[in-house]
């Protein structure tokens, strides 16, 4: 069983905390730049390898996939085969 010092789970709980503010920042950004191409509600959930990302549309474009993913690439390093995106009609009716 490893024992770790005090020290060394303290710099590891900071780290933990640094990474998961770098996560939901990364987050926020890409919502953000998906929400700018004209989608209303946008949800984007980043995990270690994959990315899934949700949209309050009943389809979309090839395009405008193209774009959801080029974005998500470009704000999290996680490439395009690693993008879930998926279709949600919430409706304002």
């Amino acid at each position: 069983k490893a024992q770790f010092s005090e020290e060394e789970l303290e710099e590891k709980a900071a780290q933990e905390i640094i990474n998961l503010q770098k996560r939901i920042e990364n987050e926020a950004a890409a919502e953000a730049m998906i929400k700018a191409k004209g989608f209303e509600d946008v949800f984007v959930r980043i995990y270690d390898d994959s990315v899934d990302v949700i949209v309050d549309k009943e389809q979309i474009s090839q395009q405008e996939a193209a774009q959801i993913q080029d974005i998500v690439t470009r704000v999290t390093g996680v490439k395009a085969g690693n993008i879930r995106i998926s279709l949600l009609k919430i409706g304002k009716e």
